[in-house]
C-alpha cells in the first residue's frame, strides 16, 4: 500500500519538487502524491487517514493554521531544508512598462510591490506561467524556466534564483518529546576568524 503525501498543486510546483526529493531523500518505495489548492483540505484528508502525510513551505500562508487547528491530532513530525526552483520575474515582450503582476502571496517578499499598479495573486508558480501565457498580467514572478520552455514569449526583468528554505511534514504520529530533534552539526557554529 502506498504512502500518500499531499502537497499544493497542480504538477510542477516547488511544493512537489520538494516532496518528490523527500520521498528519494527517506528511500520511500511505495509513495504517491495527492495535489491540494488548498492546505486546509489536505489538513481534513490527514485528519481522517485518507492521506498520511503534508509537506508544506515554511512560507506559505497557511503554515499556522495547518500547525494550529487540530494540534492535538495533527503534528509537525519531520522538516528539511531544500531549495526552491529557480524564479524570476518573467515580462511578456510586448510590454514595455509593466503594470500587472502575478506571483503568489509567499512569493511578495521577494519584490519591490510599489513598482506595479495591481498584484494578482494566484495559488501556485505554474498558474502564474499558464495565465501569463495567456496574457492575464504583464509580468509573472515564476519559475526561470518558462522563459527557456516558450522562447520568444518573455523576457526576464529579474532573475531570483533558488532559495534556500525551510519544509515541513505534517502526520498523524506525534514524534516531539520535550527535546530537540534535528541534525547534530556543531561545525555549523564555528566562526571564521577574520
Amino acid at each position: 500500500m502506498s504512502v500518500v503525501f499531499a502537497t499544493l498543486g497542480p504538477e510542477g510546483t516547488c511544493h512537489e519538487y520538494a516532496t518528490i526529493n523527500y520521498i528519494r531523500f527517506q528511500r520511500i518505495g511505495d509513495a504517491r502524491i495527492d495535489y491540494v489548492d488548498n492546505f486546509l483540505v489536505a489538513l481534513e484528508r490527514l485528519r481522517q487517514g485518507e492521506i498520511d502525510f503534508i509537506v508544506q513551505n515554511s512560507a506559505h500562508p497557511q503554515v499556522f493554521e495547518l500547525t494550529e487547528k487540530y494540534f492535538r491530532e495533527v503534528f509537525v513530525v519531520d522538516t528539511f531544508l531544500f531549495p526552491t526552483k529557480a524564479m524570476g520575474i518573467l515580462t511578456r515582450v510586448n510590454i514595455d512598462t509593466p503594470k500587472v503582476l502575478g506571483l503568489m502571496p509567499a512569493a511578495r517578499g521577494y519584490i519591490d510591490a510599489g513598482q506595479y499598479e495591481e498584484l494578482v495573486f494566484e495559488t501556485a508558480n505554474p498558474i502564474v506561467a499558464r495565465n501569463l501565457l495567456a496574457g492575464k498580467y504583464d509580468s509573472g514572478l515564476t519559475f526561470l524556466h518558462y522563459a527557456d520552455d516558450h522562447p520568444g514569449r518573455f523576457r526576464v526583468d529579474k532573475v531570483i534564483g533558488e532559495v534556500d528554505t525551510a519544509w515541513l511534514v505534517y502526520g498523524r504520529k506525534r514524534r516531539c518529546n520535550g527535546k530537540v530533534i534535528g541534525v547534530y552539526d556543531p561545525s555549523l557554529f564555528i566562526k571564521e576568524r577574520a
